[in-house]
């Protein structure tokens, strides 16, 4: 099998889950004029929108693309850990054709082919803050379609908006996609009080500065979008993983309210961090994360040389003023910055994220805000595929695979469900009866990958394996971190075709009408809502006709039933039904040590 750079996949892969006016405050603007050459371009692309006069490019299938637009100011300087700022005007006619860059992120296969030209691991500029818009050719005079707003995964640490061209899904859907970058990782949630402005409060006192910009791009899409054919009061945020997971955030953030009318979550969840987490040390009554904001200035002393170790950099840090610690901070290159998160390099890194402020998000369990009704209710689906973590685990399980696959699926199989149980099952059961408008379900299943040139079956090592659906829906057989020849072939590419073209009809009359029903054409299979209650409606398969086709499920899955059926199930090695249990269970209510330890013979302990 041979695969491009970005298709091939990290081991460690994370989706960053654990968990009425909304403009944003808008302190004086930096005194920086954004121009841009004055260029020739055909006039299907000239558009006039609130910071000027701009062209973009007309794609292979003959869709319409806007790539790079500025929505806020590059958050550099003193706006590094800032809310977003307006973007300034420009001066003639600047020229959106430029793929969007990432933000500052280890290098990875999710920013393959951007360019690392000092070698050091970390790729992207800090200015970042850009999106694109794709549309049709062919909009009616004074139509306005859907708006259909990506929102980007890779475990919020990683990944980037020019990785995704809408072209195809604007052209054949009839409507509008806006993908958006955000700040990454610890230059996107990071706080500390020194570092916020002398009397800031609401989102410019929260350190989540990442989600208010998926928020600022939703209020440049209100105010611009019109020019682009799209209509501002139908706006649908779609997102996967990581990317799902910032849906909901939307979805539960009180500054959103308005600025999105459905939503769609692929292989996301929910959850935040206590603002005691973000900065306290680790040994405080109250601990902080072992990477807060107080434990971060600790390592910059001590790689300084200003403390020689822990407890002296700790004693330093409580002699210094606000100013010094503001100084010290903001005068971080964001590269060493980061090494200070993850020295060995590696794509993700623990920091603490989605701070619980009391603005941006609640000061509420997320799940009791969801039961509660007390969030921005509107038509949402929620779904994941199959076998998720089947992309975790094959460069690792090789010889398994080969040797007896059904042992491989076996194990793959209990974290993949307990994924779909905390990102659809456990938040459907919440939100269906909580709100009036309706809740959808889906489970991808998609799984006629090829054999590789070494003979590994791939839709054992793979399968309906996280992000797969993501081609389906962007009509875009190069999106997802596999993808190309890794999985697809002659002889099942008219069945692939064939599901993507009914999930992007699904995803399309979902944007339009809030509802899915038989898709936009109205000759697929009916997907009802989520229902609570046992053998009623509950998830939509996705899958080809080979393969049993489209169809509702009836069962609904409880960490319970999930806990119940991984104690039934029979193992080829004992030491795989130890390290099973604890991919499923740890971090969750059902994780018990004296179980965990007593699973096989001589304890599951040693490993």
């Amino acid at each position: 099998m041979r695969m491009k750079p970005r298709q091939l996949v990290s081991l460690w892969l994370c989706t960053g889950l654990i968990a009425c006016s909304p403009d944003l405050p808008q302190p004086p603007a930096m005194d920086v004029e954004f121009t841009s050459p004055l260029i020739e371009a055909p006039d299907s692309t000239l558009r006039n929108i609130d910071q000027g006069q701009l062209t973009g490019l007309v794609q292979d299938n003959g869709s319409l693309a806007w790539k790079g637009i500025p929505f806020a100011q590059p958050p550099v300087g003193e706006l590094r850990w800032k809310v977003p700022q307006p973007p300034e005007p420009w001066a003639g006619t600047f020229s959106a054709t430029d793929t969007i860059q990432p933000c500052p992120q280890f290098a990875s296969t999710l920013s393959a082919g951007i360019a690392d030209p000092d070698g050091d691991g970390i790729v992207g500029s800090e200015d970042c803050l850009y999106l694109s818009v794709y549309a049709p050719d062919n909009i009616p005079e004074g139509e306005s379609l859907p708006v259909m707003y990506w929102i980007f995964g890779g475990g919020n640490n990683s990944g980037y908006a020019g990785d995704y061209n809408g072209g195809v899904l604007a052209q054949s859907q009839d409507v509008i996609v806006v993908t958006v970058n955000y700040r990454l990782g610890s230059l996107g949630w990071f706080y500390h009080p020194a570092i916020l402005e002398p009397g800031a409060s609401g989102a410019a006192a929260s350190g989540n500065w990442s989600t208010v910009d998926t928020i600022a791009g939703l209020q440049w899409v209100r105010d611009n979008i019109a020019a682009f054919g799209g209509d501002a009061d139908n706006v649908t945020i779609f997102g996967e993983s990581a990317g799902g997971g910032n849906v909901m955030s939307l979805v539960t953030s009180p500054m959103a309210e308005g600025l999105f009318h459905r939503a769609i979550v692929q292989s996301g969840g929910i959850g935040t961090t206590p603002l005691a987490q973000g900065v306290n040390f680790r040994d405080d009554d109250v601990p902080g994360h072992e990477h807060s904001s107080q434990e971060i200035i600790n390592m910059i002393l001590v790689r300084d040389g200003l403390a020689d170790d822990r407890d002296s950099a700790k004693a330093l840090q409580a002699s210094m003023s606000d100013e010094a610690i503001s100084d010290l901070l903001y005068s971080q290159d964001a590269a060493a910055f980061l090494k200070l998160y993850n020295p060995e390099a590696a794509r993700n890194y623990p920091a603490p994220k989605k701070f619980t402020d009391g603005t941006v998000f609640v000061e509420q369990d997320p799940l009791e805000q969801l039961a509660s009704g007390e969030y921005n209710q509107v038509p949402i689906i929620l779904g994941t595929n199959r076998d998720e973590r089947r992309i975790y685990l094959y460069a690792a399980m090789t010889d398994v695979i080969r040797n007896d696959p059904q042992e491989y699926i076996r194990f793959a199989h209990y974290p993949s469900v307990q994924w779909k149980w905390r990102g659809v099952d456990n938040l459907a059961r919440r939100m269906a009866p909580a709100q009036d408008e309706p809740v959808y379900a889906f489970r991808f299943d998609w799984d006629e990958q090829r054999t590789s040139d070494s003979g590994l079956d791939m839709a054992v090592a793979i399968g309906a394996a996280h992000s797969t659906e993501m081609a389906f829906i962007f009509g875009d057989w190069d999106v997802g971190f596999i993808s190309g020849d890794a999985l697809y072939h002659a002889e099942t590419n008219p069945g692939r075709d064939q599901l993507s073209a009914a999930m992007m009809s699904y995803w399309s009359n979902f944007a339009y009408t809030g509802e899915t029903g038989t898709g936009r054409d109205g000759n697929l299979p009916l997907w009802q809502p989520w229902q609570n209650g046992e053998g009623s409606p509950k998830t939509l398969i996705l899958d080809s006709a080979a393969d049993g086709g489209i169809r509702m499920m009836n069962e609904g899955v409880t960490l319970d039933s999930i806990k119940a059926d991984f104690m039934a199930e029979q193992w080829s090695d004992p030491q795989n039904r130890c390290r099973a249990y604890r991919a499923t269970f740890a971090g969750t209510t059902a994780f018990d040590r004296d179980e965990y330890n007593g699973l096989v013979e001589g304890g599951c302990a040693a490993l």
